[in-house]
């Protein structure tokens, strides 16, 4: 049975340590944090099988699905239950590609990996926390087919929410009064966390800005059960796997309507 969240729902700690199983789980508490429910932009659901645990939970902000399986997942009543919604997207672990029978227009797939750490030294850059404005400016200049960038008020509104509520830390550096690299946590939860939004500008690279802040940031959150940060292309693998990250799974997100 698909159970959607509500002011009635009586499982929510039972939710959340289902949604601490991997990082798919870490992106949807990570969005019911930020907004819960009440919002008409934003909706939660789980699954819940006949001796009433949680088997899969799914979130939906801006028609943009997250889905968190289970080995106990029931796949044909998710499959009809995704299929009947109005979406822009789905994001699910590859795991579990072969057993969700849906109907998509594009199909992207990239890395999923975690953070042990390991010797490398990095640059002693002083790590600053950029406003939004500067840091949204310095997105768009990295902006290419691989790397999209929400448009300024999406990303305000969501940023100063979760900043707001302690669920996202902007990181960056500061080089001739203009902000050149930076990083962040695009969810956060008190177990995990998913490091993203990581730019260099164009005329500042090659100088170890990225890999300084990117590695100061997983460490600042090592302490947690898992700190994850997804890659579109191999060479943004290897990069990170060079700061102590290890391949630990992949995503894949299916794309409709063009």
């Amino acid at each position: 049975m698909i159970k959607i969240i509500d002011s009635e729902f009586k499982l929510l700690n039972e939710f959340e340590r289902f949604c601490s199983i991997d990082s798919f789980g870490t992106r949807i508490y990570s969005h019911f944090l930020c907004y819960g429910h009440g919002f008409d932009f934003v909706d939660f659901w789980v699954q819940i099988s006949e001796s009433g645990c949680i088997t899969s939970a799914i979130s939906c902000l801006d028609n943009d699905f997250v889905l968190c399986f289970s080995s106990d997942s029931d796949f044909i009543e998710l499959s009809a239950f995704i299929n009947f919604q109005s979406k822009n997207s789905i994001t699910y672990d590859i795991e579990y590609d072969d057993k969700l029978k849906i109907i998509y227009d594009t199909k992207l797939t990239g890395d999923i990996l975690t953070y042990f750490g390991n010797n490398k030294d990095i640059l002693p850059y002083e790590i600053i926390s950029p406003e939004p404005k500067v840091y949204h400016e310095l997105l768009l200049t990295c902006e290419s087919e691989d790397f999209i960038v929400p448009d300024y008020f999406n990303f305000l509104s969501d940023v100063t929410r979760r900043i707001s509520r302690n669920l996202c830390v902007l990181s960056g550096i500061i080089k001739d009064n203009s902000l050149v690299s930076c990083a962040m946590t695009v969810s956060q939860t008190k177990n995990c966390v998913i490091l993203g939004a990581v730019a260099t500008h164009p005329d500042h690279r090659k100088h170890g800005y990225a890999g300084s802040v990117v590695k100061t940031l997983a460490e600042k959150f090592r302490h947690l059960n898992k700190v994850y940060i997804y890659t579109t292309v191999e060479r943004n693998t290897r990069f990170y796997e060079s700061l102590g990250f290890t391949i630990s799974g992949k995503w894949v997100k299916c794309v409709f309507g063009g």
